[in-house]
């Protein structure tokens, strides 16, 4: 617990009076443990506070040697030197390895340094390495297996994970700040009868929002931060009453979580036992919300209120939320476009201007279809882009989907890439469009995930994680999608000629030859098979037996027509179920397929030409109960064409049974 000197005089207190170090330890160690990035943190007298994970090539052996470890220490001083609130300092030490620094900054003052490194940007140059290591008598062989084991690791990312490190640091603090400037509030309070000290006074410097009311629910101030903070000031809040109608406009939601929790304060009070806390979200003046963390105090008659702004982490929560219930959706095989309607909406619900869109690459690879889009975005807008072919200068999104990059533009109207759209884009009232290519683990270009805005506007870094978040949860929803589709695919049908199986043939079979039971009409069926392939293979090889097999699948697409169904039953036999055709047709069907395939040659690689032909057997489906036996009734018909000579076709009577 701070004591009264530390409350009294806030420019003295330490970073361990307001982060539990222990538990910063822990965080530490997690994050190592999970990049393997070593990390540390300095108070602002050079001390180490914490530190996690150190690479070999440093501890064993540029700080060994005197001369490297003199370039170390050039290295942090660098650092140090550069050193910025908001920014991070980067320094590459003469040993080849890069660190990063930046400040821990709360309420204004620098209490510590937070340090990322030694990692490398890119693959080692081993031919420096190597120098380095005549230069300082290392052991070569080791120290380049140490160099090896150094996190690679881009400048980009190492500046979104100490943002991410900052970021936790000054959450973990704020909220200890904030129960110190309470207390401090408190403290100076109960001096202000001799020090003559105005609550006010103190209020309106707070870095917190606060507001008091008296006994009766009238409120009779809200400081400089609480307006900022909501929009509200005084004149817009007489009472509580007003301020909950308007920081919560749902009654509903009053009445289940505001007044059960007014009335545990009123409770509070009257036992004398501490105030409940609550985490809600309030509805600002200009109809926005933030997420704010509410404490009560009572000094004398005054009821005293802060607020503390959560919305940065409370939006970060929200949406690893939605990145949880997205990816069970996956799991579960949701399907695609709801998966991507789920995305846009969580964007959108972040910020209510944007416009987001979903366009997805065809399987040509050139063009983009429409996937999903905001229910904002014009339809007429949506038609002219579905089918538009990617390129350099293509707008945002054909652009990105070309190059494989994030385009962003953040005025459409001047901008070369929108030139050829523009009328097209003034008439839909878009004016800024920043796009994120959607990439597959293999890296291979999916799509687009687009945010438009009807105002010129460029992204800030947390506009980027939202468009990377989304980006990179449509890639894992799209490529489950094509894998469920490739192992359907395989089940189905035949790896070879692509053609039906001989399972997923005879269950269309079976729904084909029910619905001419129930309508009646035509339906006739024919069987065929490679003659002689067993000496096709024996002779030339099953690689050119395989050839044999996928030409003929070639041939039966051109000459059958889309409804026929036809399957690849067995080594080199075939079926073809022909809907709505007599069975004469379908002999006629069978000598045009044998005729052709008669006609075929393959030429092989030493430039024999291989011919090959086949026989069939044609029947009817009249009186014929199910599948197999309409199938026995071609394989019978086969049979004949075979003991008759091969290379024929036969057609199925009572007499072949």
């Amino acid at each position: 617990m701070l004591d009264e000197k530390v409350i009294n005089d806030g420019a003295r207190y330490k970073f361990d009076d307001l982060v539990d170090i222990t538990e910063f330890d822990e965080l530490l160690q997690s994050f190592y443990k999970a990049t393997k990035i070593p990390n540390g943190l300095v108070n602002n007298e050079g001390k180490i506070i914490t530190q996690a994970g150190w690479v070999s090539a440093c501890s064993l052996f540029h700080r060994v040697n005197s001369e490297s470890s003199n370039c170390c220490e050039e290295s942090n001083l660098s650092l140090m030197k550069n050193l910025h609130e908001g920014e991070v300092s980067y320094s590459k030490c003469k040993n080849g390895l890069i660190d990063y620094a930046t400040p821990i900054v709360i309420d204004g003052k620098i209490l510590a340094t937070v340090f990322l490194g030694q990692v490398l940007e890119e693959k080692p140059n081993v031919d420096f390495f190597i120098e380095q290591a005549k230069k300082y008598n290392y052991d070569e062989k080791q120290y380049l297996k140490a160099i090896n084991s150094v996190p690679i690791v881009t400048r980009e990312k190492m500046e979104a994970l100490m943002d991410c490190i900052v970021k936790m640091v000054q959450m973990l603090a704020q909220n200890k700040l904030s129960k110190l400037n309470e207390s401090k509030l408190k403290f100076r309070l109960e001096k202000s009868t001799k020090q003559q000290i105005q609550l006010k006074d103190i209020l309106d410097f707070s870095p917190v929002g606060v507001g008091w009311s008296n006994q009766d629910g009238k409120i009779e101030y809200v400081n400089h931060q609480f307006t900022k903070l909501f929009g509200y000031t005084i004149e817009d809040l007489p009472d509580l009453d007003t301020w909950y109608k308007k920081a919560y406009p749902d009654i509903r939601y009053r009445n289940e979580v505001i007044v059960p929790w007014h009335k545990e304060v009123a409770s509070s009070i009257r036992g004398g036992t501490s105030c409940p806390e609550l985490e809600v979200t309030v509805t600002c003046k200009d109809g926005s919300e933030r997420r704010v963390f509410i404490r009560v105090s009572w000094i004398g008659n005054k009821r005293l209120v802060n607020f503390s702004d959560i919305t940065n982490h409370w939006k970060s929560e929200l949406r690893n939320r939605a990145h949880d219930r997205m990816l069970e959706m996956v799991a579960k095989g949701s399907n695609l476009n709801d998966i991507l309607f789920n995305i846009v909406q969580t964007i959108e619900s972040e910020d209510p201007t944007s416009l987001c869109s979903i366009l997805l690459l065809d399987c040509d690879k050139e063009h983009l279809k429409t996937g999903v889009s905001s229910a904002n975005l014009p339809k007429f807008y949506n038609e002219a882009i579905d089918g538009i072919k990617i390129g350099v200068g293509v707008g945002s999104c054909g652009t990105a989907a070309f190059l494989g990059e994030r385009i962003i533009v953040d005025d459409i109207l001047t901008h070369e890439y929108w030139q050829p759209y523009l009328d097209l884009a003034i008439k839909a009232n878009l004016k800024a469009c920043w796009s994120e290519p959607i990439i597959s683990s293999s890296g291979e270009v999916l799509g687009t995930f687009a945010i438009y805005h009807k105002e010129q506007c460029c992204p800030n870094l947390m506009d980027i994680e939202r468009i990377t978040f989304a980006a990179n949860i449509a890639a894992i929803a799209i490529e489950n999608r094509n894998v469920k589709f490739e192992l359907e695919h395989r089940a189905y049908y035949d790896y070879l000629t692509n053609l039906p199986n001989r399972r997923y043939f005879i269950e269309r079979s079976e729904v084909e030859l029910s619905r001419f039971h129930r309508y009646k009409g035509q339906l006739s069926i024919m069987m065929f098979d490679i003659d002689f392939f067993k000496k096709i293979n024996d002779k030339y090889g099953h690689s050119t037996g395989d050839l044999v097999l996928e030409k003929i699948s070639d041939i039966s697409r051109e000459l059958l027509r889309d409804v026929d169904i036809i399957g690849r039953i067995g080594g080199e036999e075939f079926s073809v179920l022909l809907p709505q055709t007599s069975v004469d047709e379908a002999v006629k069907v069978a000598e045009r397929l044998r005729m052709k395939i008669f006609e075929t040659q393959i030429v092989l690689e030493n430039e024999i030409s291989l011919s090959f032909t086949a026989s069939f057997g044609v029947a009817s489906a009249n009186n014929c109960d199910n599948i197999d036996n309409l199938l026995n009734r071609a394989d019978l018909a086969l049979y004949d064409a075979k003991n008759s000579g091969r290379n024929r076709v036969c057609l199925y009577t009572k007499e072949n049974s």
